[in-house]
């Protein structure tokens, strides 16, 4: 059989991307709430929770510990889709050094962008963040053994404000055919039973699960607990039962 010359060269550069690209435990995105509901206050006690779980010594091991102690991981905010996304881009997590690296380029990406009061507005965009992130994840240098979207946010999902977008539904179907896991991080500020909703309509994948914080200040426990179960998660376990605190789906 003939093969055109065209879809030779296609078939080639594909196989010569997923050669060169590297192998790292878990691919994962840290998708924040940047939307309406969102305060300066607020904002930045999820930054700085984030930060501050990067610098904690059990992530830090839970992150190396994996068959090739390398994690690629990005922050990306979204909100209303009418709205651009904000990230950090890629990093390399593969020592002390780059894991605290990373910690210090989500404070400059905090800082220098001018964006510590705040950012983005209008409704809450999650399925569009969703479609935004897998978009990240397809398009990056890196090939993962596991590959993660965390959700963090403190509402259900609203209809687009100004323009047609995806929601929840079609990008969870989406990440389900790209093999792609959704955790979420529910903050009960406005929703009491948030996590309940992100349970329904948002997470889906081996081992995915939800896990709820009282409120903003509570967002730097939450996302240090998150990122333990993420990195060190074996898929070959067994998954632990719920708590009232901590609550598993597995599909």
């Amino acid at each position: 059989m003939t093969i055109g010359f065209r879809p030779f060269l296609t078939a080639l550069m594909l196989v010569a991307g997923i050669a060169t690209a590297e192998e790292v435990d878990l691919e994962l995105v840290l998708a924040m709430d940047g939307s309406g509901s969102i305060n300066p206050a607020e904002y930045v006690l999820q930054i700085e929770g984030t930060i501050a779980a990067f610098y904690d010594p059990g992530v830090q091991q839970a992150i190396l510990s994996g068959p090739t102690g390398k994690v690629a991981v990005a922050v990306m905010i979204w909100s209303d889709a009418a709205f651009p996304k904000f990230t950090t881009g890629w990093y390399l997590l593969d020592s002390p050094e780059a894991i605290e690296g990373f910690a210090q380029a989500v404070r400059d990406f905090h800082t220098h962008t001018g964006r510590q009061f705040g950012i983005g507005g209008g409704g809450t965009g999650i399925g569009d963040g969703v479609v935004y992130a897998l978009g990240m994840i397809e398009g990056n240098d890196y090939n993962g053994l596991r590959r993660v979207i965390d959700v963090s946010g403190d509402g259900v999902e609203t209809d687009p404000w100004f323009r047609e977008a995806p929601t929840m539904p079609f990008a969870k179907r989406l990440a389900q055919e790209q093999g792609v896991t959704l955790n979420g991080l529910a903050i009960l500020t406005d929703f009491p039973t948030l996590d309940i909703w992100y349970e329904n309509h948002v997470i889906t994948g081996v081992g995915s699960f939800v896990i709820k914080a009282e409120g903003f200040d509570s967002f730097a426990d939450a996302i240090r607990e998150k990122l333990l179960r993420e990195t060190a998660f074996n898929v070959s376990e067994a998954v632990p039962e719920a708590s009232a605190d901590f609550r598993i789906a597995s599909e």
